[in-house]
């Protein structure tokens, strides 16, 4: 008779691997089939079941002990639960994959994050409170992956930037294809925010086509200006990253920032609001 599962424990560990639960399937089965392959090393086991990474059987073996069906002893660790377990959780995971593979939700949203600084106190508390799941994005890594993606256009809603952020954007811009079009939405270059950082890369800015846009417009309001603070990378009518870090050295690597990268319909509207502002903004010609 099959041993009785615990469901908060199934709860527990699908909601942990979901992300990877084609990856976890495969490897939670063999483990279920071959216990001893528990003492073997990350990259030992990956290369045994193939299509898997060592990252991802790391992930796994984290979740099986810090979820009692496993145990750690030195620098070895065992299996504690039985193999009709771990086949239990293994078909669970599966039917998981598969679900991901046919349901498509109206969006796809994940969390962005700059941490700041190596080694801070921030990373510990979250790695303590074990409060993020096992794959979240660097807010560069959210970027880069845009530029790489885009087929029709790559937009970057940035009202401040420093040497640094103009450096990355023209390597995002860089990694377009050449049919891309490339739009940067930014507050008045003659501003020292603005212009200083950009003025010495704007010979690359021509060279890779961008087309650059300001939103600064007057108005009654208290300021004396109707402009922007927003941050968006977009590309196409399809994935955008919208958040809290500026193309700058500090937001990019020292300070905490966070955001979200979507994929999906509502895309379609934040180009919508893009294209409404490079409609009042002011295009510039001949930077």
């Amino acid at each position: 008779m099959p041993e009785p599962v615990n469901d908060r424990l199934f709860d527990a560990l699908v909601g942990e691997l979901y992300p990877l639960a084609t990856q976890a399937a495969r490897i939670v089965a063999y483990l279920a089939d071959t216990p001893v392959g528990m003492d073997s090393s990350d990259r030992e086991l990956s290369s045994r079941l193939g299509d898997v990474s060592a990252e991802h059987v790391a992930i796994v073996r984290r979740s099986l002990i810090e979820n009692g069906l496993a145990v750690r002893s030195s620098f070895a660790s065992r299996l504690v639960a039985s193999a009709s377990v771990l086949a239990a959780l293994a078909d669970n995971l599966r039917g998981i994959a598969a679900y991901l593979r046919v349901h498509k939700d109206r969006d796809a949203v994940r969390l962005v994050l700059t941490e700041p600084g190596l080694k801070s106190a921030l990373r510990r508390a979250i790695d303590d409170a074990q409060a993020l799941p096992p794959v979240v994005f660097q807010t560069s890594d959210a970027f880069f992956n845009l530029a790489r993606g885009a087929k029709q256009e790559l937009v970057i809603l940035s009202p401040f930037m420093d040497p640094q952020g103009a450096e990355l954007m023209v390597e995002l811009f860089s990694l377009c294809r050449p049919e891309v079009r490339r739009v940067l939405i930014s507050r008045p270059l003659a501003e020292p925010q603005c212009g200083n950082a950009f003025n010495p890369r704007a010979a690359d800015f021509r060279r890779l086509n961008v087309s650059v846009i300001e939103y600064a417009l007057p108005s009654s309001l208290p300021s004396g200006r109707e402009t922007f603070h927003a941050k968006v990378v977009l590309a196409n009518d399809s994935e955008y990253y919208v958040g809290s870090s500026n193309f700058m050295g500090s937001a990019l690597e020292r300070s905490f920032e966070c955001g979200v990268f979507v994929r999906g319909e509502t895309a379609k509207q934040m180009r919508s609001v893009l294209l409404a502002i490079q409609s009042v903004g002011k295009p510039i010609r001949n930077y």
